[in-house]
């Protein structure tokens, strides 16, 4: 995964350095509604995330995507053991750098994909609840590591530096906790969300 982040670096580099008079660049900030799925039967409630978007257009249907997503915390159902009660929680940040692709339909609209790797922070959080004699408490972890993401979405231009967006995510972070636990997993974020974006 290292290597692959490492060339697609260098293949934007290439592109940004051979890019004949770059379009203008684009910043958005977009607003999410997440749902996080850790496999097996966790069940953990819909989230809120915000990310803020820059992108510079090497033609006028290829740009870089470059990317901070931060989400709220995303609880599981309360379950319970043979000792207690517990419920687990997840939050996630993390950086996607990757291309995006886009197709200027019949003006007003737009329609785009972006695809690229990630590199994340993931924040584990459990919350035990036992009995009035046992005190409960909260145990967190935290890992990072790499994933990828795709994302396919359209835009309205409501003026020609102004969109309005609509965009379907899905990312997938690979081996969460792989070496300081029994049971690593992969955890995949499929959100959906709403922004706006300015061309400059």
């Amino acid at each position: 995964m290292k290597t692959a982040m490492r060339t697609l670096i260098v293949a934007l580099l290439y592109l940004q350095t051979h890019a004949v008079l770059a379009d203008r660049m684009q910043l958005d900030i977009n607003y999410l509604l997440a749902r996080f799925d850790a496999g097996g039967n966790d069940e953990f409630s819909s989230n809120k995330a915000i990310a803020i978007r820059h992108n510079y257009f090497f033609r006028d249907w290829l740009a870089s995507d470059l990317s901070l997503l931060v989400t709220d915390k995303a609880y599981d159902d309360t379950r319970q053991d043979v000792v207690g009660y517990y419920r687990a929680a997840l939050q996630s940040q993390a950086i996607l750098f990757g291309m995006k692709l886009r197709h200027k339909a019949k003006s007003p609209y737009e329609a785009y994909g972006r695809l690229g790797l990630q590199y994340w922070r993931t924040e584990l959080e459990v919350e035990e609840y036992f009995n009035a004699s046992i005190p409960g408490g909260t145990v967190t972890a935290d890992d990072s590591g790499y994933g990828y993401y795709i994302g396919i979405g359209g835009a309205h231009y409501i003026t020609d530096s102004l969109t309005i967006q609509l965009e379907f995510l899905h990312m997938k972070q690979l081996d969460l906790f792989e070496g300081s636990s029994s049971q690593p997993f992969d955890l995949g974020i499929n959100a959906l969300s709403v922004g706006l974006g300015y061309r400059f």
